[in-house]
């Protein structure tokens, strides 16, 4: 392995060399994908969506498949709990695309 910092050894990244916040490309770990949902960009959680993962927190339990996340106020970035519900798959596809035979059964 060279001492000289060249980074042969595959540690350390293409920009800089450091890892996390310690690089100076940092952007605190999210980001925000081509649908406007903030998604998580490191560690063990990438790829989740953060108001996925702050849902179950709230709810203490991990999302059937029959649900989804609902932002009540429609900003897709407010992941505060409180913002946040749970629908049932067909009743929020219903409620978002305006199927007005389908909003009966919310």
């Amino acid at each position: 392995m060279p001492e000289d910092g060249s980074g042969e050894s595959g540690v350390g990244s293409r920009k800089g060399g450091r890892r996390g916040a310690a690089n100076s490309h940092w952007k605190g770990g999210t980001y925000v994908n081509p649908d406007g949902y903030l998604r998580i960009s490191a560690g063990l959680l990438r790829g989740v969506y953060v108001h996925l993962l702050v849902l179950e927190g709230k709810l203490g339990r991990p999302l059937a498949e029959d649900e989804e996340g609902h932002h009540i106020n429609g900003n897709k970035l407010d992941c505060r709990p409180e913002n946040l519900e749970v629908k049932k798959l067909e009743h929020h596809r219903a409620f978002l695309y305006g199927r007005p035979w389908a909003r009966r059964a919310l």
